[in-house]
């Protein structure tokens, strides 16, 4: 009877995992839409498909990076190169942004930018 419990267990969290993984598509998909609505024309950059382009390449480089070797995990063979590749580029890609999203944390912590801001406004005003 103890083998149930879990089962029933295992189920809830596969449907609370699609939930959130729906979920965290239609938030991305809003959060990159949003801006090019809302903006005015004349405010609009093109921040935002270069960050999307760049999401894309990164992408299609850790894909291509991806190891397509056969895994033998508690007897199951997988075999199937598309989704191996998958799994590493999905690995790799959080692994990239991971350290990416550090770097700008301890560039915005840093006080650089204030510090490069305030000499450039500085130099302008003197001249």
């Amino acid at each position: 009877m103890a083998d149930i419990g879990s089962y029933l267990l295992a189920e809830v969290m596969l449907w609370l995992m699609y939930a959130v993984a729906a979920v965290a598509v239609v938030v991305t998909i809003v959060s990159a839409v949003r801006p090019f609505v809302i903006a005015p024309k004349e405010r609009r950059s093109g921040r935002g498909w270069v960050v999307a382009a760049c999401v894309a390449v990164l992408l299609v480089l850790t894909y291509l990076l991806g190891s397509d070797q056969p895994l033998v995990i508690n007897g199951t063979a997988f075999t199937d190169a598309f989704w191996l590749k998958v799994t590493d580029m999905l690995i790799l890609s959080s692994i990239v942004l991971i350290v990416v999203a550090t770097c700008f944390v301890l560039y915005g912590v840093s006080g650089l930018n204030r510090k490069l801001t305030s000499r450039h406004s500085q130099s302008v005003t003197r001249k």
